[in-house]
């Protein structure tokens, strides 16, 4: 996945090379166009450097400071813990394989959730990318802070 991640980088700065960036409204236009080079490439040749930084920072001085205490306990093979749950990320495709019985159609649905994904530029079909002209995605945004501030 690393290497997935990497390619995918690499496309991306390359077709940023390419096309350019800044088309803040979604309405295809060079008139704010920004060249690559060196704006976008010293932004993100920084910002590498200060996550490369920051990275080497914890790994040099404090390797186990964002490990788990758990990780210290003697593995015994005839027992699994209680305490395993799956990471953060797989949580919400572990409580769909939960609440399917059926071991192949919570594969089904698993995938199915992600497929759909594969939809979404399909169903955006309008000319202007931007949010900026779309009062329900304000309407929206606000419902989605109030909902954390009432929750949180």
């Amino acid at each position: 996945m690393p290497f997935v991640i990497t390619g995918l980088v690499i496309v991306h700065l390359s077709l940023l090379h390419k096309d350019g960036s800044n088309n803040p409204l979604g309405i295809n236009t060079n008139v704010d166009y920004v060249s690559f080079f060196p704006y976008f490439y010293v932004k993100d040749l920084f910002s590498f450097l200060v996550l490369v930084l920051f990275f080497s920072f914890f790994v040099v001085f404090y390797p186990n400071i964002l490990g788990h205490a758990d990780n210290y306990i003697p593995a015994n093979p005839m027992s699994t813990p209680a305490h395993i749950v799956p990471e953060w990320y797989f949580l919400p495709f572990y409580a769909i394989l939960r609440s399917i019985p059926d071991k192949l159609g919570g594969v089904l649905a698993m995938v199915g959730a992600i497929l759909i994904l594969l939809l979404l530029p399909v169903i955006d079909t309008s000319f202007v990318r931007s949010g900026k002209f779309r009062p329900i995605y304000s309407v929206a945004y606000w419902f989605l802070a109030t909902d954390f501030l009432i929750l949180g």
